[in-house]
Order: structure tokens, then sequence, then C-alpha cells
């Protein structure tokens, strides 16, 4: 899926704005996942700065970063920048927020969604705090579009899909990537177990019972480094890899928990109907 369809209409500039006049207050952005709301969201002449981490690998709107100042999340560099706004998540660390708005400087802060509904909160938020509510009200729209058609036609069997990472880990309930995944019509697996949202593959449930696919999240990474006793090295969870359908999510589109995460729901969707009903557990 193209960047155009999930950034419908966030490149336009407004109309009667020449070149180098912003429309909204000047945005500095603290860490990667603020990054992506001003990058989507903002005129580039009104962003003073994003994350080091902007143009990553697993970054979305990397290329949209390009030739845009690179800052370090200090107070000290925000308050020489000036900027009449910051957004973060996480970025400054604590206290950031309210450091930054005893100078003066008001600071949007982004939700840690779990919900799709909470990345829209998140996106309608920072669009009217950057002038530009219109982009994304769109990118909402858009949104809702492609789910609608993700979950059109009569009810399926819902196949039983296994989320792993190069570190052998998976996700229970109460996740971002649990809800992607109910959302693209598949049940998780690891959802009834484990003690916390996070925690690694159970190998010995996945040979009791195995998934009827795998969601292989952030292995195309060529920053990150499998150790040698990774348990995504195991003979047998590879080789559930070999003889399963799986969906390949990039990391760029589940590094963050935003509304491009519907690029992974698609993805999971195509393999979830790729499925012959007979491969699929009653």
């Amino acid at each position: 899926m193209n960047k155009v369809a999930i950034g419908l209409g966030f490149g336009l500039l407004v109309s009667g704005v020449s070149a180098g006049q912003a429309a909204g207050p000047s945005v500095a952005s603290l860490d990667f996942c603020a990054d992506q709301y001003v990058l989507a969201l903002a005129d580039t002449e009104q962003i003073v700065g994003v994350s080091p981490h902007a143009e990553t690998e697993f970054s979305y709107f990397a290329e949209k970063a390009a030739g845009i100042p690179k800052i370090r999340p200090t107070a000290e560099e925000i308050l020489v920048l000036e900027p009449e706004m910051v957004v973060r998540l996480w970025g400054g660390g604590y206290g950031a927020k309210d450091t930054l708005e005893r100078y003066g400087i008001p600071v949007v802060q982004v939700s840690l969604a779990v919900t799709l509904e909470e990345t829209k909160a998140n996106l309608l938020a920072v669009g009217k705090a950057l002038g530009h509510l219109d982009r994304a009200e769109a990118i909402v729209a858009d949104l809702d579009t492609r789910i609608l058609a993700i979950q059109a036609g009569p009810p399926e069997e819902r196949p039983v899909a296994l989320y792993v990472t190069p570190s052998g880990t998976t996700t229970g309930r109460g996740t971002f990537v649990h809800e992607m995944m109910i959302t693209a019509g598949v049940e998780n697996m690891s959802a009834e177990l484990g003690t916390s949202p996070w925690h690694p593959v159970n190998l010995e449930a996945l040979a009791l019972s195995p998934p009827d696919m795998i969601v292989a999240g952030f292995f195309d990474l060529r920053s990150g480094k499998l150790s040698n006793w990774s348990l995504s090295r195991h003979e047998f969870l590879r080789r559930q890899g070999d003889i399963r359908p799986v969906a390949r999510i990039p990391s760029r589109e589940i590094a963050c928990a935003a509304w491009f995460v519907v690029d992974a729901i698609e993805e999971i969707a195509a393999t979830r109907r790729s499925l012959s009903p007979d491969a699929v557990e009653q």
C-alpha cells in the first residue's frame, strides 16, 4: 500500500499560503513517533526540527524528514529554537512537558495508543494544534474507509495467528499489536498466554496447538542483530514459519502505535484470505 492513500491530502498546502510562509505555528517534535504526526500534518515550513530518529528505517515518514533539522530532545535546544509549540510522546523524558510549558512553549502530548480510536484522537488533536485539522480529518476518513473494506463481506472463520518478533517475543491482550490482529480478522494465539502483554513465545503451547498463520514483525530491520540465543532461532519456531503462511510486517508500519498500522492490517487480512478453508483449524 502506497503512502498516498494513508496520507490523503496531508501534502497539500493551504490555499493562499505562499512558499516559505507557514499556515500554522512553528513546531518541533521530540521523538520519532511524534515525528510521524508532525511530518504527516504540518507544512514543511512549520517544522523547525524533528528527532534524530526521524530518518531511520523504522520511521514511516523517513523520506519526508530529509532536509529537516534533527534536534536533541533537550529543553536547552528547544528553547534556543523557540518553536511556537512542541509535539511529543516520550521525548525529553519525565517532566519535559512541564518544563517547556513553564517557559511558555505549549506541548501537545500524544497518548500511547492501544486502540485505533485512540490513534484517531491523537491525529485530530495534533492536526487541530498545527492548524491543519482538515488534513487530520481526511486521514481519519481514509483510515475508516480502509478498515470497512477489510471487514466487508459475510462473516468468515477467524484463523489463529501467532505474532512473533526477532527476539521471540509475542503479545497478549491490551496492546496495539493485539488490536491490529483482531481488526485484521485473526485470533491472537497468545492472547490467553503469558502473564503480561509482552512475553516470550510459549513453545509448548505452540507444539500442542499450532497456529494457522504467522504474523512476523520487525524482521526487516537492517540495524537489528539476532542473538544466537534468541528464541526466534529455535528450530521448531523457525519451522512454523516455513510451513505456514506468514504476513511479514515492515517495522515502519508498527514501530509506533499510529494510524498507518492500517497498512499492516491490510497485509494480515490478505494473508488470512489466502488460507484455504481446510487450512483453518475448526
